[in-house]
């Protein structure tokens, strides 16, 4: 499959490239004269002993936690079912982030704004007041394995260290909820 793969790359003019490889799979990378860039590690958290508590290597992540919390912001996962009753306040931050940001979608390594998609997982939310402010899909990993996830979104007027606070509210939700690991990806 692989040299199928290959081939067909050539045959059109493309390059072939493969992302996210195992160690595993090194070997068969080379015999395919594929040339080898690291672009990072994989961060995975274990979620057993995640806490913001004690040391000073978490104090900035446990004030900035902090200081939202004084401004009213809340964190919430919001379950399958209840998506799509979401989707048209979401829809307004990931626009806004859009025009923030001065880009339009990708899709390759992150995912994107489609609510066929987002309707297939849990959201994390984080709102301050009435108001989301920041969300991301939750991919949730078989057996509680792993936690990561996917699009991430928030609004311009957001406070600062809105997406901190939603990844460390996550990973405290799941390990309440039994999961292994956090996932941040490369």
């Amino acid at each position: 499959l692989a040299w199928r793969f290959r081939e067909e790359a050539q045959l059109h003019g493309a390059w072939s490239v493969v992302y996210l490889v195992s160690s595993d799979a090194l070997p068969l990378c080379v015999d395919l004269v594929l040339t080898l860039i690291k672009l990072g590690e994989e961060a995975r958290v274990p979620l057993a002993g995640f806490s913001l508590d004690g040391g000073g290597s978490r104090k900035t992540l446990r004030r900035r936690c902090r200081e939202l919390e004084k401004l009213g912001a809340r964190f919430a996962v919001v379950e399958i079912p209840d998506v799509p009753a979401w989707l048209p306040q979401l829809r307004r931050i990931s626009d806004a982030w859009l025009t923030a940001k001065r880009t339009r979608e990708k899709a390759f390594s992150l995912g994107r704004f489609d609510e066929a998609y987002l309707m297939n997982f849990p959201l994390a939310v984080v709102c301050v007041g009435d108001r989301p402010v920041a969300f991301a899909n939750v991919w949730q990993g078989a057996d509680a394995e792993e936690l990561s996830i996917d699009l991430m979104r928030y609004t311009p007027d957001a406070p600062h260290g809105v997406m901190d606070y939603l990844i460390v509210e996550l990973m405290n939700w799941g390990r309440d909820h039994g999961y292994r690991w956090f996932n941040l990806g490369m």
